[in-house]
């Protein structure tokens, strides 16, 4: 029998109707400092997982939720530099906007620093944003160390997908019918041409055709006027003949 908060598959499965959804207080306070500590976690709903061994659509758990990881910083090397581009999978992290430093609510104490990364596909020179977001959170370095003993630095990880605006989704939806609008009546200005082709080269109107048929008619006339006489007189001689 599986146990709530129990790790499946690399991702966490919580009991049916439960939520993830703590707020930065809570998760820099309760999750990501005992952690640092060492000290009993609330509950095992937040795995150890490398974000940036893949893209975000392989990392383990549901799409459609936000997940969460856990993961050690390294202090060295790329991680260091706050505008780099962290690769991962297909593509890679990159960070945007200034880093926001969580307050807890009562005191107004620092409690952790949260940085934005969006990712991006490797489509392009420059790259192709996706709608794939990125929180990290850490602590402050002063936090890090206790009786002068410094700490594991570990950080969490927040991924989801952003939400179409329902602005965005509007404009979207009217280019949309525009389009359809435009190709309609593309087709309805090219359907009549394509008719009136099938149906073979344009007849000539009626005043050609009754000169045409005037000047058969009378050919025939004359010809008939020209032959009919030479047919008499070949008959009469006939006749006169003894």
């Amino acid at each position: 029998m599986e146990k709530p908060g129990c790790v499946i598959n690399g991702g966490i499965k919580l009991p049916i109707g439960y939520r993830f959804h703590p707020t930065d207080e809570e998760l820099l306070v309760h999750y990501l400092k005992r952690k640092v500590l060492a000290l009993p976690l609330p509950a095992l709903v937040i795995p150890e997982f490398d974000v940036f061994q893949t893209h975000p659509w392989g990392l383990p758990g549901d799409l459609k939720e936000k997940r969460y990881f856990f993961r050690i910083r390294k202090r060295s090397g790329s991680e260091d530099k706050s505008k780099c581009k962290r690769a991962a999978g297909s593509g890679y992290w990159k960070r945007v906007g200034k880093e926001k430093q969580i307050l807890a609510s009562e005191s107004n104490q620092a409690l952790g620093i949260r940085t934005t990364l969006v990712f991006s596909e490797r489509k392009c020179s420059n790259g192709s944003k996706t709608r794939w977001v990125m929180h990290e959170y850490r602590l402050p370095y002063s936090t890090l160390q206790v009786s002068g003993m410094e700490m594991e630095d570990w950080v969490v990880y927040s991924v989801f997908q952003r939400k179409t605006s329902p602005a965005k989704q509007r404009f979207i939806s009217h280019q949309r019918s525009n389009t359809k609008k435009t190709r309609r009546l593309e087709m309805e200005v090219i359907a009549p041409m394509e008719d009136s082709s099938d149906l073979g080269p344009p007849q000539p109107n009626c005043s050609s055709c009754s000169s045409e048929i005037t000047e058969v008619s009378s050919n025939g006339l004359d010809q008939e006027e020209t032959s009919s006489p030479n047919i008499w007189f070949s008959s009469f001689s006939c006749m006169r003949q003894p």
